[in-house]
């Protein structure tokens, strides 16, 4: 399955993943670090959640690339359910997807073909399993260790029920130099893959069509720099996630030599906590397509 698909089937991971990181790196405040890492654990535990999510990607002030979509997850079968949109140089493409027994079943808005693999999504997995472990100890001694003097950055309000909002904005100055010396290796990295993967690009195996976000963003490959980073969160008084989002800048250059400004923007609302229940989908009678194991073996090893 075509790599760049991975940004609408895996949103919802893709913006956990950065602002999970980027969170508890900037949130460093002593009341408010320790509020947010333990509101972190305490939505890790639950065994079934709603998430809306959305993202964009704004190239020199333009908005390049933007996705948003619904995501229903639960641990019992580890099942899942979900829809996103997805759009990029003035076009748009829709999937839906559900995770149920041992099959990943995708469906593009497109077209009546219900694409099936017979194996579990391996993000469903670790969803599924997130819960039976906490951050580890040595992760925690690390983060603390990195954060150092952040902590004078970080803004934390509580409101009157008890729930807290918790935000930090920095500056590149301000960002330690192990983040600015990773992130430049990171994204031109991340840039290098991309354009390896437009180059394998294998039609047959890939439902959605190769050429939608080709060109969608830029590819930065000199001068790149991590220029401004602003979280925040919003933890209700029983001590879960609402809502967070974060909010990336960087800098660079691509390799005609043209100067950008990327901005990142992720955010998601999580609800339905323990009450939530993923849709399925009845095969039968669909227009149902395999995706052989051979091609995800590929997109996992390109993506895992």
């Amino acid at each position: 399955m075509n790599k760049k698909w991975l940004v609408l089937g895996s949103v919802i991971g893709i913006s956990s993943l950065m602002m999970v990181t980027t969170g508890i790196s900037a949130m460093a405040g002593t009341s408010g670090y320790d509020a947010y890492k333990s509101a972190l654990k305490n939505t890790k535990t639950v065994h079934s959640v709603t998430v809306q999510a959305a993202g964009s990607l704004r190239d020199n002030g333009d908005v390049a690339l933007s996705a948003n979509g619904t995501f229903k997850m639960s641990r019992e079968g580890g099942s899942a359910s979900g829809s996103g949109e997805i759009s990029a140089s003035g076009a748009k493409q829709s999937l839906q997807f559900y995770k149920q027994g041992d099959q990943a079943i995708f469906k593009p808005g497109s077209g009546d073909v219900y694409y099936v693999k017979d194996e579990a999504a391996e993000a469903h997995k670790r969803f599924k399993g997130s819960a039976d472990k906490e951050m580890p100890q040595q992760v925690e001694t690390v983060v603390d260790a990195l954060v150092g003097n952040l902590k004078d950055y970080v803004a934390v309000d509580v409101k009157e029920d008890g729930s807290k909002r918790v935000s930090a904005e920095l500056d590149g100055t301000q960002l330690p130099a192990v983040v600015q010396a990773i992130a430049p290796i990171v994204i031109k990295q991340g840039a290098k893959e991309h354009g390896e993967s437009k180059k394998k690009a294998d039609t047959s195996a890939n439902p959605f069509g190769n050429d939608f976000l080709k060109g969608a963003a830029p590819e930065l490959t000199d001068a790149i720099r991590l220029e401004k980073v602003a979280v925040n969160a919003t933890i209700s008084s029983s001590n879960y996630i609402q809502h967070q989002e974060a909010e990336l800048t960087v800098s660079g250059k691509d390799a005609g030599g043209k100067t950008h400004q990327v901005v990142v923007h992720l955010q998601a609302d999580l609800s339905g906590y323990d009450s939530t229940t993923p849709d399925t989908v009845d095969l039968n009678g669909k227009n149902v397509q395999p995706i052989e194991s051979k091609h995800r073996n590929k997109w996992q090893g390109k993506n895992g």
